[in-house]
C-alpha cells in the first residue's frame, strides 16, 4: 500500500499484523540535553532542542540520553513523509498475536469494574486528574449517587493511586519518610457526574 500515513503514534488495528514504514531520519546536533524518543525540533542554529510540537523524535532505540553537541538520528513525523507498506519475517521472533487476554492490574481492574467504566476509561480519568487537579467527566451510566456509593464501598483510594502510579510510571511527592511514606495523593474523586 503506497502513501500509508501515520502508523507510527496510533494504536494498531489488530494485534500480530506486521508492517515496516519508511521513516525520514536526519542526523543532528543536539543544542540542549534531549531524552531518546523525545520530541524534539530545531531551533534557530539548526540544533535539536527538546520542543513538544516539534517536527520529530530523537532517535528511541538510543540507549543513554544524548548530551549537548552530540549528534544523534532524528525521527520526523510520520503525516510529513508517505511510507510503503512491506511484509517481512524474523528468523528468531513470533509476532502473532499473543495466546493469552491481556493481563491488567487485578486492582484497578476491579476499581474499573465497580465503577462502571473500562480499565482504560479508569486509567485516562487517573491522568486527568493528575494533570488538571479536578475530578474527571464520568463515561459510565451510574447516577452520582451510585458513583460515589461504589467509590465509597468498592474502592481504597490511597491503593487505587498507589496502583496507577505504578502502571503509568508517575512518582506522587512522597511527604513523609522512607519507612513512613506520605504520599501526595489527589484528593478529589476520580470520577465527577456531570
Amino acid at each position: 500500500m503506497i502513501n500509508k500515513k501515520n502508523v507510527l503514534g496510533r494504536e494498531p488495528d489488530e494485534l500480530g499484523m506486521k508492517d515496516a514504514i519508511h521513516t525520514a531520519i536526519v542526523a543532528v546536533r543536539a543544542g540542549a540535553p534531549v531524552k531518546p524518543g523525545q520530541r524534539c525540533g530545531l531551533n534557530e542554529y539548526r540544533e535539536a532542542v527538546p520542543d513538544e510540537k516539534g517536527v520529530g523524535v530523537a532517535d528511541p532505540f538510543r540507549r543513554t540520553h544524548i548530551s549537548t553537541g552530540q549528534p544523534f538520528w532524528l525521527l520526523l513525523a510520520q503525516d510529513e513523509v508517505p511510507n510503503v507498506r512491506h511484509v517481512w519475517e524474523h528468523p528468531d521472533v513470533d509476532f502473532t498475536p499473543p495466546a493469552r487476554e491481556v493481563k491488567r492490574n487485578h486492582y484497578l481492574q476491579q476499581y474499573a469494574d465497580a465503577l462502571g467504566v473500562s480499565y482504560q476509561q479508569l486509567m485516562d480519568a487517573a491522568a486527568y486528574v493528575v494533570e488538571h487537579g479536578e475530578s474527571a467527566p464520568y463515561p459510565g451510566t451510574k447516577t452520582a449517587e451510585e458513583l460515589e456509593e461504589a467509590w465509597e464501598e468498592h474502592v481504597d483510594s490511597y491503593e487505587l493511586w498507589s496502583e496507577w502510579g505504578s502502571e503509568a510510571f508517575h512518582e506522587f511527592e512522597n511527604e513523609g519518610t522512607a519507612c513512613c511514606p506520605e504520599y501526595n495523593y489527589p484528593e478529589c474523586s476520580l470520577f465527577e457526574v456531570r
